[in-house]
């Protein structure tokens, strides 16, 4: 491939994604914007996921191939696959989501209205295994699909408050980053971001980006996130911590709380607010931090314990207490 550089890195990290990664590719080569590329990131895989890409290597000289000997982690693999990346713009993908056709398009088109926006997104749907679309709840705030239930408040998908903190405020109250997450970003402030390196680091990079620059909505649905099986939301929390990092020494819950806080300061402190901003986005960061350590406590004394069911749903239904500091949806949800 040329060395000129694309207007669009899609950055698409992966282990052991063969079941859903040949129709992601497509998606995202199909695309009707066409200057990119898409760098994947394998993260020694054990299954068909180097033979379908390099098939679609030979096919297509967008696709860029990046292969682990050993298995890094997935929340450094994701850093890995945006490192190599060279686009003005930057999109994180996962192996098992779908996209429209015009999803680039419409999020370039949304950046590009508005200059001092940093990051474009859509709304999301919500899949299964299978394909199914997940119907809606809203008297429960559940989303449901034969037996699996998933609580998604999609509280991020409208447009945003212009005020920085307030923004912020709205990313630390949400369970839910997975639209902005994968939304398309200006590629220089999102080098300025946190990188994924804790559980929760979706909501992290999401909600520092709020503290930068207004965000662009685009009210169409322009992806589809898939929850099936293989989704790490059904890991206990020391494997699923394992998976992200590669490590298998799990720290215990509240070095994790304190870390996270430690990371989340350091991004106020980083960003370009005047004091009284700065002050007030210190403010809900220590409040938000404080009420996830006591519902991390709470957590601990109740471990071991069958989780509590709705009607209808399974013992894998999330709690909405993730919705703070340290909790919530993380990349590796795609076992990347």
């Amino acid at each position: 491939m040329p060395d000129r550089v694309p207007l669009v890195s899609i950055g698409l990290p992966v282990r052991n994604g063969s079941a859903y990664l040949a129709q992601a590719m497509d998606d995202l080569l199909g695309q009707t914007v066409e200057d990119v590329e898409l760098v994947v990131c394998d993260n020694a895989s054990t299954d068909d996921t180097a033979a379908i890409v390099r098939a679609a290597a030979r096919r297509d000289p967008r696709v860029r191939y990046r292969r682990n000997p050993t298995d890094i982690g997935a929340l450094p693999n994701a850093n890995l696959a945006f490192h190599l990346s060279r686009g003005a713009y930057y999109v994180l993908a996962a192996h098992d989501d779908r996209h429209a056709p015009d999803f680039l398009e419409r999020l370039v088109g949304a950046l590009e209205a508005r200059p001092d926006a940093i990051l474009a997104y859509g709304r999301k749907g919500l899949i299964d295994d299978h394909g199914r679309r997940f119907r809606h709840d809203p008297a429960r705030g559940l989303h449901a699909v034969g037996h699996r239930v998933v609580d998604y408040d999609g509280a991020l998908e409208r447009p945003l408050p212009d005020d920085p903190v307030a923004r912020y405020h709205c990313a630390l109250r949400s369970n839910d980053c997975n639209a902005p997450i994968h939304g398309l970003f200006r590629r220089e402030v999102l080098a300025r971001l946190p990188e994924h390196h804790v559980h929760g680091s979706d909501r992290l990079i999401v909600a520092s980006a709020a503290l930068w620059g207004p965000f662009a909505f685009v009210d169409a649905e322009l992806m589809q996130y898939r929850v099936h099986a293989g989704s790490t939301r059904y890991l206990d929390r020391a494997t699923r911590i394992a998976r992200e990092t590669g490590r298998e020494d799990v720290l215990p819950l509240v070095h994790h709380h304190v870390a996270t806080l430690q990371r989340y300061l350091r991004a106020v402190a980083a960003a370009p607010l005047t004091p009284t901003q700065r002050l007030r986005a210190y403010t809900a960061t220590t409040l938000s931090g404080a009420r996830r350590h006591a519902l991390g406590a709470l957590g601990q004394r109740l471990e071991g314990r069958p989780r509590r069911r709705f009607v209808g749903a399974t013992a894998d239904t999330p709690s909405r207490a993730s919705a703070s500091i340290g909790g919530g949806p993380s990349l590796s949800q795609h076992a990347s």
